[in-house]
């Protein structure tokens, strides 16, 4: 799973000529071609698909989709993809690529999808007018709404698990979400940042919470969060700042207090440091 992840090729190969297994999933039921797909590793997702990856298994299509990878989506409809496939959500490949507003996806999904009874008169422009009406929409929020709660759920107990790639997969996907529902949600990112932080990725980590503290600016945690990350990439200077900013939002936070602290003395021992010579 962590070649699938990392975008592994050569390594992937040598694992698939000794007949690794390329639709087993984790205890999370996630794929090599979900990972792959959801990572926009294109080597990686056509040696997997060329080894006999299910298309279909897990709506690896509707995944590349709600992540506006273009390359993905046209070597998946390219190599068998079924466009008529409908998600988790009950959605159509082309629903979802509406539901995200990515009018390029849907030019390109339209030729190969079947027309369905909702729409009438089956064109591109009444398609845009069934997913953008209340009937649709109404049906969907509240499915949505679970699907991110029920996301939300499977992240934490994928990290209490210590499954932190598991975890990041599960928020990244309640973060696609809230995005269709025009909402964006700074725990989330924090979360992300917190998993990638366990994994050792710093500049992940970074990312994330940079994300989670534009979201919300007076959150103390967005600051604590870029202040670790900035810990493990060595950047003490920067992780100074963040918890300093952090603590002038919440003067009694005893986590962020203590952070500080290790991050001062870090600067005064790192060779570019306060208490260098």
């Amino acid at each position: 799973m962590i070649v699938a992840q990392f975008g592994r090729a050569s390594v992937m190969e040598v694992l698939l000529g000794h007949h690794a297994n390329v639709n087993g999933s984790t205890s999370n039921d996630i794929t090599p071609l979900l990972l792959s797909v959801c990572s926009s590793h294109l080597e990686c997702t056509k040696l997997l698909i060329k080894a006999g990856a299910d298309l279909n298994m897990k709506f690896p299509l509707s995944k590349a989709i709600q992540r506006n990878f273009i390359a993905i989506i046209k070597c998946l409809l390219e190599i068998g993809a079924d466009p008529n496939v409908r998600n988790e959500y009950g959605w159509l490949p082309i629903e979802t690529a509406v539901m995200g507003r990515k009018w390029d996806i849907v030019e390109m999904l339209f030729p190969l999808t079947s027309p369905v009874p909702e729409v009438h008169d089956w064109s591109v422009q009444r398609i845009l007018q069934y997913v953008k009406s209340n009937t649709f929409k109404e049906k969907n929020k509240e499915i949505l709404e679970k699907n991110i709660a029920d996301l939300k759920v499977k992240g934490a107990d994928a990290f209490k698990k210590k499954e932190y790639w598991a975890a990041a997969f599960f928020y990244c996907e309640a973060i696609e979400i809230a995005s269709m529902l025009g909402s964006d949600d700074a725990a989330l990112f924090s979360n992300r940042s917190l998993c990638f932080l366990r994994l050792g990725i710093g500049e992940w980590a970074l990312m994330e919470a940079v994300v989670a503290q534009s979201l919300r600016p007076e959150w103390p945690k967005a600051y604590y969060r870029i202040g670790a990350a900035c810990m493990l990439l060595k950047e003490y200077e920067k992780a100074c700042q963040a918890f300093t900013d952090g603590l002038q939002l919440d003067p009694t936070n005893r986590e962020m207090k203590e952070a500080h602290r290790e991050a001062v003395d870090c600067l005064r021992k790192s060779p570019f440091g306060e208490g260098s010579q």
